[in-house]
């Protein structure tokens, strides 16, 4: 376990509910002073704890969906590997990449605002990569749950839930855009540095922001912490089910034990995807073993996935 005392625990776990909010509100509520708070915050990014903070969009009143996307690869050098990785990060629509250990070698979100879009991405990706393909495979993401982050500190849990089965196109005009844009970089940017960024008075921005929030475009500001430093196994669990009914049991017997941060609901191979963090293997097998216990008669089949690398992570693409 890392050297982060209660205190420490107890602010990354704020940070998390709401990394917008001010350090004077998030030191009320950790029970301490403005300068410990601030001081403590300006630490654990130092050190390494917590990599940024980012914000979550519904994509879908912004008109657009995901397309996650699970690929293995065939004579891939590291140096290919790279190649591809890199391709990713400086693809627009990437919104999200991790390599990983398992049935596949990496796994991606794609935004895009219609499923033509996503066959020119893909056209092209396997223009570039298609002989380093070995198998691939393409599900719609139908809902997200986000769940807060207990896995140091086991506060009350929250669950945010958005839908992409309903594409909106909201009426948003380009400061609204730009505003989305930096806050998915930096979701505990100031307000004046936000303001001058963009180049608007500060008050106009804390309107746009409040109005965003309000019609469900905004739904949260989380953080983004270092699994590697707090030590800690990226786990992904991908269950076909043999009916979409038992999801929300699933979804609340992981938010029980303190590890799960992502439910995803796919339409593809996989129904339901479970992100959880675990201290080791042992965790991992006794969460499952409970887990089969309890659901034996409710899933087809799994695959884990150890996610070993997290390469990108904006959630949503301007």
């Amino acid at each position: 376990m890392p050297d982060l005392d209660l205190l420490d625990k107890k602010i990354m776990y704020e940070l998390d509910l709401n990394s917008r909010a001010p350090v004077t509100e998030i030191a009320k509520k950790v029970r301490t002073s403005k300068e410990t708070a601030n001081f403590r915050i300006k630490r654990l990014l130092k050190e390494g704890y917590i990599k940024n903070f980012y914000t979550i969009f519904n994509t879908s009143k912004l008109g657009k969906f995901y397309y996650k996307t699970f690929v293995k690869f065939h004579n891939a050098t590291r140096l290919k590997e790279q190649e591809i990785i890199d391709y990713l990060k400086a693809t627009e629509a990437c919104a999200y990449l991790g390599s990983c250990e398992g049935p596949y070698d990496m796994t991606f979100l794609i935004v895009v605002e219609s499923s033509r879009q996503f066959k020119e991405f893909l056209t092209d990706f396997k223009g570039r990569f298609g002989n380093l393909i070995l198998e691939k495979e393409i599900h719609t993401v139908l809902t997200v749950h986000r769940l807060n982050q207990k896995f140091l500190y086991a506060g009350p849990s929250k669950k945010h839930s958005f839908y992409q089965d309903e594409i909106i196109n909201s009426d948003i005009d380009e400061t609204d855009k730009k505003i989305l844009k930096e806050l998915s970089a930096n979701a505990r940017i100031p307000l004046v540095d936000l303001a001058k960024k963009i180049n608007a008075d500060s008050k106009v921005i804390k309107y746009r922001i409040k109005k965003l929030e309000k019609e469900g475009i905004i739904i949260a500001y989380a953080s983004a912490p270092n699994f590697d430093k707090l030590g800690l196994q990226f786990i992904q669990i991908n269950f076909a089910l043999k009916s979409l009914r038992i999801i929300p049991a699933m979804i609340e017997f992981f938010d029980r034990t303190n590890k799960c941060l992502f439910a995803l609901e796919l339409l593809g191979k996989y129904d339901l995807t479970i992100e959880i963090h675990v201290e080791n293997d042992r965790v991992l097998r006794q969460i499952m073993d409970e887990f089969k216990e309890k659901f034996v008669n409710e899933y087809i089949d799994y695959d884990i996935f150890s996610i070993y690398k997290e390469h990108t992570i904006l959630w949503m693409s301007f």
